[in-house]
């Protein structure tokens, strides 16, 4: 059986402008977007190295975990989340994990030597991101991590 083979992984995310005109692109700038008319507000990009295995989980739960400076640890349950978890080294994974509501697009694709996973958001919903490659929306936000 053939080992899997380790790949670097690019993960980016992008929040969508939702006032980008394809007609205004179209008819002055060849299709493309222009400063003024921008595809994205902003664009973020990492990678996670070493990377044998991505799992795709839908509609999942993301345990969001950490210590509170007051009321010490924490760990809440975030459910309705698109997970997708990076396997590496010494099989400790890396998840990125977006809330379902917020998700425009995901594509996966890879090459011979990297992975590359582009979640695209939407602009219409407010959100926090707590750590690198989680956004949760508002909505989706436990009401006692809300209080805390």
């Amino acid at each position: 059986m053939n080992a899997p083979k380790i790949k670097n992984a690019v993960i980016q995310c992008a929040l969508m402008n939702s006032l980008f005109s394809q007609e205004y692109a179209d008819a002055h700038f060849e299709g493309e977007e222009s400063e003024d008319n921008a595809l994205y507000q902003w664009e973020d990009e990492f990678l996670v190295r070493e990377v044998y295995r991505i799992e795709e989980k839908e509609s999942a739960t993301y345990d969001l975990s950490g210590i509170h400076p007051v009321h010490g640890d924490f760990s809440y349950p975030i459910v309705n989340m698109r997970l997708v978890l990076l396997y590496h080294s010494l099989d400790n994974c890396t998840p990125i994990a977006v809330s379902e509501s917020l998700l425009h697009n995901f594509t996966q694709s890879e090459s011979e030597e990297e992975y590359w996973l582009n979640f695209e958001l939407k602009d219409d919903e407010p959100f926090i991101n707590p750590i690198v490659g989680v956004y949760i929306s508002n909505k989706d936000i436990p009401r006692e991590l809300k209080n805390a």
